[in-house]
Formats: C-alpha cells, structure tokens, sequence
C-alpha cells in the first residue's frame, strides 16, 4: 500500500468545532447559577480544548511523515462515529434503513462516554435524505476528494449531553475515589457493586447529578450535573486537573464527593453508583421517547454489562439491544471510515 492509495485518512474527533456551543452553555449556566460556576465550565472547556490541540498536531505530525497530504484527512464528529460504527455493523437487519415517510425509525443508537468533542453522549437516529453532509471536515485548503452523491440515509441527533454532565466523568471519579486507575478500572466497579447495598449511597449520587426537565431545549428531559461556585464541590474538575501539571492537581480527598463516599464500603459505593446509573439511563430513555425496536450501543461507558442488559429488560418495545464490540475509542475508526465511505458514496459492507 502507498500513499498514493490512500484517498481519504477518516478521524473520530473535529477538535474544536463545536467550541461556540461550549460558550453558549455557560453563557446559559452563568444566567441561571452565577458567574462563579460559568467560570468552571469555561476553564474545564480550556483545558480539554489544550489537550485537544496536543492530539490534533500529533496526528498532523504523523500524516507528514508518512507523506499524506494534510488535505486528505475528514474529521468527523466523535459521537456520530461512535453511532455509525454501531448502526452500520449491526447484525440485525434494518438498522441504516431510513425510515417511510411519516413512520419512526426501526433503530437508535445511545452513546455515552466521558467526553469527545465536548459532548459525553448522544441518542442517534437513521433519517431520510439528507439535506447536509454527514459532518466532515477538513483544515486544510479544501483539496481533499469531494463527495459525490449524498446518501438516502443520514444520521441524526435527537439529544446531546454535554462534557459538562458526563455519566462517563462521575464513574472515572468514583473509580480514582476507590483507589483504582479512572478511565481504566471502572469494571471493577460493576464487580463490586454485586456485593452492596445500593440504598446507602444511591442518595449521595442523586445529589451530583439527575435529569432535568428543560422547557428550552428540543427535549424534554436532559441528563444534568449540579454544579456549585465551590471549586471543591465539583467532582469534574479533579478530572481536569489529571490533565495539568502536578503542580495544578488537586488531591481528591478534598472533593466534597469523596468525602461524602469515604465512610461508606467500596461495595456499596459502587453498588449505588451502579444503581444509579441503570435508573438514570432508562428515565432519560423513556421519559423522552427514544425507545426503538432496535437500540444500539456505543461509547466506554456501554462496557457496563449490568447497564446493558437492563435496555434488553426494561425499556418499552424493544426487540433487539447491540453493542457495539469496541465499545470504547478503540471503535471510532470504524466509524469514521463509514461516515466517509458514506459521503464519497460507497456501500458500507
């Protein structure tokens, strides 16, 4: 294979693009709960968009020494790959067709993760005739290859859920709190949850995060953090703060979340947060209609089998659950590379 076979490099990440929304929601943030706790969405907001551009130059860095032009990478949404690599391997027959006019759609794909492109998760739906591309972009000077034909089919969001109220955030918390690695260890979590008592801590979560009923937004009910002016009491920003220098971190035992977790066994905090997880997840489902007869999932936070097998269970009409085997990032390539065979006006096989 040589660069000259390479037409189109596909990237799971658009760094960046969706930044003028990050200051829309404090903006939004600022007007309802003071200056205070905008000024902590904004500063998680530029320190993930540094680590962004660290990974957006290294990759920059590694198409030039294989000799790509820059040109040719497509960057596209990281959610949306995270949906396409769901829906268009899915097993089940049906899940890219775009639905009849005036019917539902057979499919919908739930993704949930800690953050990409300033989002922790998405619900995803297969839509008729596109009327704009499927998100693709280039930085450089437009001389990629252009798409041809658009698709019958498009991928669609119902529901975004902000970085800034991440399930995916509050189970890597837990897991630091517990003494494991976060981002890595939050299995162990669901191991231990088996042998806990649920009811002790599931009030302490409740208290950091739930759903909210928003007159504003095209959906009636969205997954909220309830963020505070005190530095301390916002679990996210110890998170932030793995991603500065070791001068900037702070330790997690001042968090007011795990102080409120520390007199509690390890097997019921994860009991509750488990709990927790499993029943926000299926409210913010059904309260808002998403259910589909097939439902696919995508994004780290779906390696939760016990989460998984309660869409299976508990949600109305649903025939069918796939998850998607590289839940994690690990699987954004494949659906970078289906949005891009997509728009240049392939068949996915």
């Amino acid at each position: 294979l040589s660069v000259e076979d390479v037409s189109v490099v596909a990237h799971g990440w658009r760094f960046g693009a969706a930044s003028a929304d990050v200051r829309r929601i404090a903006q939004r943030v600022a007007e309802e709960r003071g200056l205070g706790v905008a000024k902590h969405l904004l500063y998680t907001a530029e320190r993930f968009e540094e680590v962004d551009r660290n990974v957006e130059q290294r990759i920059y860095d590694g198409l030039a020494r294989l000799g790509i032009p820059r040109a040719r990478l497509r960057m596209y949404d990281h959610h949306l790959c995270h949906a396409a690599a769901a829906l268009y391997f899915c097993p089940y027959p049906g899940a890219t067709d775009p639905p009849a006019p005036g019917a539902q759609e057979r499919a919908c794909c739930v993704t949930l993760d800690g953050r990409g492109d300033f989002s922790a998760g998405k619900v995803v739906v297969v839509a008729a005739t596109p009327a704009v591309a499927l998100g693709g972009s280039s930085k450089a000077a437009r001389q990629a290859p252009q798409p041809t034909e658009a698709p019958p089919e498009q991928l669609r969001t119902l529901d975004s859920t902000t970085m800034f109220d991440s399930v995916g955030f509050l189970w890597a918390f837990v897991t630091a709190a517990l003494g494991f690695k976060p981002f890595r260890h939050e299995g162990k979590l669901t191991g231990l949850a088996a042998r806990g008592d649920a009811k002790k801590t599931l009030p302490i979560f409740d208290s950091v995060m739930g759903l909210v009923q928003d007159e504003g937004a095209d959906t009636q009910w969205q997954i909220r953090t309830k963020w505070h002016a005190e530095v301390l009491s916002n679990f996210q920003l110890f998170l932030v703060g793995l991603e500065g220098s070791h001068q900037e971190q702070v330790t997690i035992q001042d968090f007011k979340l795990f102080k409120d977790l520390a007199s509690h066994s390890k097997e019921d905090v994860a009991a509750g947060l488990q709990h927790f997880t499993e029943r926000l997840m299926i409210d913010y489902m059904e309260r808002n209609g998403f259910s589909r007869p097939l439902v696919c999932l995508s994004g780290g936070v779906f390696a939760n089998v016990r989460l998984n097998m309660r869409f299976r269970t508990e949600l109305s009409n649903v025939d069918h659950v796939f998850v998607y085997p590289s839940m994690g990032d690990g699987g954004l390539c494949a659906g970078a590379a289906a949005l891009a065979t997509r728009e240049f006006g392939q068949v996915v096989a």
